[in-house]
């Protein structure tokens, strides 16, 4: 019997905190970031990859609301990083916790990928202009 190939790891990258002017609205936000890092998980898990998504799993045990479990948190989902084979960034913005794990990624020499949301074609042209470098993969979330 031949022996099965190994899934790709892929680690989902994508703002956690919601952000917004009211604690509702930031709490919207939050349940937002919340269920589109759900759908990169599921996407990945469509196309044959094992999703790590930290900021699925951390905070169940781990208080953001605490600096010192935060950053636990981050630490230990920059250790499952260097277990991946690929890093994709999910959406436009980028949080702190984020520029350090695309950041760790590029050092560990990880191929980073950015998700975003279909684009209208003004959009794709702005990102043409802004952002030459990065290919940017359209998905419906």
């Amino acid at each position: 019997m031949k022996d099965m190939e190994k899934p790709k790891k892929v680690f989902i990258c994508s703002p956690f905190r919601g952000i917004a002017a009211t604690p509702e609205a930031a709490e919207e936000n939050y349940q937002k970031n919340i269920a589109i890092a759900k759908e990169a998980c599921r996407l990945a898990t469509a196309l044959g990859f094992i999703s790590y998504c930290p900021h699925l799993y951390f905070p169940r045990f781990l208080l953001d609301s605490s600096p010192d479990e935060r950053e636990t948190g981050i630490r230990m989902g920059l250790t499952w990083l260097e277990q991946c084979d690929e890093l994709w960034v999910i959406g436009r913005r980028i949080s702190e916790g984020m520029k350090r794990e695309i950041a760790r990624a590029e050092e560990l020499g990880i191929p980073v990928a950015y998700f975003v949301r279909r684009r209208t074609p003004e959009e794709r042209l702005l990102d043409a202009i802004f952002h030459p470098g990065i290919e940017f993969r359209e998905v419906a979330w």
